[in-house]
């Protein structure tokens, strides 16, 4: 006789033991994986609602997420500005494949419904834009950084509502221009203009000279950083001065340079992360509301929406906190209160996809739910037990739908909902070897909690399955014990025609303790009273001629 391990599984009062089991403990592979797989591994089908790419490992509820336009090709930068003087905040795009600098005026003001304005349709590589009143006659412009024409450009708002525009350029031989800014460098109350060129490397801004726009001072920040592809900047470390960021998409950095006289000509450089992957977007804001200046970064590489937190306020210390780590094709991050309601909402631009979106932050979807890849055990099983590591705070919930079929083009219908981790015995039908679970998450409180999901097992018994390779006379069957747990276990099984039966039990350490050999039976339903054991789980295996099955039960007293 062999041998039997089995690992041990616990669910409130009761314990269950099962041979095989599948875990998953991650997600980060992303949706699109129907099946059948062989694992779980850390892909799954879809998902609704729920963010899986946050904390890695992990499944919370989405930040509420809104489109502004989800066909704009190839958008490549994105910021938010109140362009028609209406009172709430607009947002303003460049589209790299069709060389478009675009605006969406907020009809609402909530941030759901938007009009499209044309300010430049024909601008070479559009990969950058940025809005300020260049020229300070009191209303927003609108700034471009060209990749292909190499122009950083500044078009004046002349009717103040958004709807007529006069191009001015600043540099036309910036080579690969890739990011442009505004503010004031030199602190000499008119706006000057910063700019990142990618094949040069460099880190430039030009000084509003007579405070219209019309003639520039070109001053280099850094002429060495590789691959420069994003400009900002803001008082990173709250002296007054005005700092600059840069995102180095070859160097995979974000840095920050201090402007140690305040009037732009002598700086030095501060790491902030020297392995974001294809660092492509900075930006700055106080996110966490402590009165000092935070960073925000996209990494285009790794689909990742992040935020640094300034720790001590000088900006020499820092830590990480991501927003989306699956926003596919990120190419550009910016923070504004978009829907007016107080809080500083997220806003990205997605270069693959044609997206332009806001998160709003402060506030968790309802509800949502992840729905796995149909899993194929490889063997028809006796079903034991599902189990998960949730955090659920107060107000929030967890739970599960599961389903098996023998056809995994027909999976059926899903469970009822499962509340707490517990025995598959009478939920799915033994034999099914296609496995499938949907996963929902809730909260009563979106605005500040989600509950999260750490990992979930799925258990199961392959000994009364492993049959010979002949076939099994039709309708022998072995049923799951009932009632289980049971101080007097009985077996019930049916069979087609007379058939001598063995019936062994085994113990959980694969010991035999009971046996009935070559009991004859007629053809029907069969109970058959086991005997006197112990309290504990056992193993009870059934033969008769090629068919084989073991079902597990408990003993209690």
């Amino acid at each position: 006789m062999h041998r039997i391990i089995l690992p041990l599984l616990i669910f409130g009062s009761f314990i269950l033991t099962y041979a095989d089991s599948a875990v998953q403990t991650d997600w980060s592979g992303g949706p699109g994986v129907l099946g059948p797989v062989i694992e779980l591994s850390d892909q799954f089908y879809h998902d609704t609602g729920v963010e899986w790419g946050c904390i890695p490992g992990d499944i919370v509820l989405h930040k509420l997420m809104y489109t502004v336009d989800e066909e704009f090709s190839g958008a490549s930068s994105v910021y938010s500005e109140d362009i028609n003087g209406d009172g709430d905040m607009d947002v303003v795009c460049a589209a790299f494949k069709d060389d478009e600098i675009i605006w969406w005026e907020n009809l609402d003001g909530l941030g759901t419904s938007w009009t499209e304005h044309t300010v430049d349709g024909d601008f070479d590589g559009a990969l950058s834009v940025y809005s300020e009143d260049i020229n300070g006659d009191g209303d927003m412009d609108i700034l471009g950084a060209a990749r292909f024409a190499y122009d950083i450009t500044w078009w004046e708002n002349l009717d103040g509502i958004g709807t007529s525009w006069s191009e001015h350029t600043v540099d036309d031989d910036f080579e690969n221009a890739c990011s442009v800014y505004s503010d004031d460098i030199d602190s000499d109350g008119d706006m000057d203009i910063l700019g990142a060129a990618n094949y040069a490397n460099d880190i430039t801004w030009w000084e509003n000279s007579n405070g219209l726009g019309t003639s520039w001072i070109e001053h280099t920040v850094d002429g060495n950083f590789g691959s420069a592809w994003c400009v900002y900047s803001e008082d990173i470390n709250g002296d007054g001065d005005i700092d600059i960021l840069g995102a180095a998409w070859g160097d995979d950095d974000i840095t920050w340079w201090e402007n140690l006289d305040g009037l732009g000509t002598s700086w030095t450089e501060h790491n902030i992360e020297s392995n974001f992957n294809s660092a492509m977007s900075v930006y700055s804001q106080d996110i966490d509301g402590d009165g000092d200046m935070d960073v925000l970064g996209v990494a285009t590489e790794d689909d990742d929406i992040t935020w640094w937190e300034n720790l001590n306020g000088l900006g020499t210390s820092w830590t990480e906190h991501t927003v989306d780590g699956n926003f596919d094709g990120a190419s550009s991050v910016y923070s504004e209160d978009i829907n007016g309601d107080g809080d500083m909402d997220i806003l990205g631009a997605a270069y693959d996809d044609d997206d332009i979106t806001w998160w709003d932050i402060n506030n968790y979807s309802a509800c949502g739910e992840l729905v796995s890849s149909i899993l194929n055990l490889g063997n028809d099983p006796d079903w034991g037990a599902i189990d998960w590591n949730a955090s659920t705070p107060s107000g929030t919930s967890v739970s599960f739908l599961v389903r098996a079929s023998d056809d995994y083009g027909n999976m059926g219908i899903w469970s009822d909902t499962l509340t707490a981790p517990c025995s598959l015995d009478g939920i799915l039908n033994d034999y099914d070897s296609y496995f499938q679970y949907t996963v929902l998450l809730e909260t009563e409180s979106p605005e500040t909690t989600t509950p999260s999901l750490y990992d979930v097992t799925i258990s199961w018994d392959p000994l009364g399955i492993e049959e010979s390779a002949e076939p099994i006379p039709s309708g022998t069957e072995m049923f799951p014990f009932s009632p289980n747990p049971a101080s007097s276990p009985v077996v019930r099984f049916n069979l087609p025609e007379p058939a001598s039966i063995d019936i062994s039990i085994f113990d959980l350490s694969g010991r035999l303790v009971s046996e009935i050999r070559g009991d004859e039976y007629s053809p029907g339903y069969h109970d058959v009273l086991l005997g006197d054991f112990s309290p504990g789980i056992y193993f009870c295996r059934m033969i008769s001629g090629d068919f084989t099955a073991t079902k597990s039960f408990m003993v209690i007293e």
